[in-house]
């Protein structure tokens, strides 16, 4: 219950629809809400649920764990949304292979998040590198799981 700390509350990794982040943003639930841009429905998505908390005095933090497209994506919204607090990137703490998904662009250096001078994302996919690392269903592990280390990160000594 937000009411019960003074600590800053984020909340909404886990919703999807336009209606999940009405009735958070509507209730006043958080103080910044985190709708993560690849499974909200894409930066049009994202910049909807920026409005709804805008509207109610709510910063915007997405949340972004699943890798370098979705990290662009997320890079040109905090870049283009006036309520952005805090862009998060798995980046450094991802299995090493991620970022040969794609090409084209780093954006990140010395502690600076780069815009691509590229159309579009400013990304090109990897098609042959993509089909070395198949996808693998697994629905959102618990960071306190085995599965997170294990199966998702395919780290087995990050522990």
């Amino acid at each position: 219950m937000k009411g019960a700390t003074a600590l800053p509350i984020a909340s909404g990794e886990r919703l999807y629809t336009i209606a999940d982040f009405a009735r958070l943003t509507g209730a006043r639930a958080c103080d910044v809400v985190q709708m993560d841009i690849a499974h909200c429905g894409g930066i049009t998505a994202a910049k909807k649920v920026a409005a709804l908390a805008t509207a109610t005095d709510i910063g915007v933090s997405p949340h972004c764990s699943i890798g370098p497209v979705a990290f662009a994506a997320a890079i040109h919204f905090a870049w283009s949304t006036p309520n952005m607090r805090l862009l998060e990137s798995f980046a450094e703490f991802d299995v090493d292979w991620r970022n040969d998904l794609v090409g084209g662009w780093n954006p990140l250096g010395g502690g600076i998040v780069a815009l691509p001078d590229r159309p579009g994302l400013g990304l090109d996919l990897d098609t042959a590198a993509i089909a070395e690392h198949p996808y693998k269903p697994l629905s959102f592990p618990s960071l306190w799981d085995a599965t997170w280390t294990d199966d998702f990160t395919g780290a087995e000594g990050f522990r």
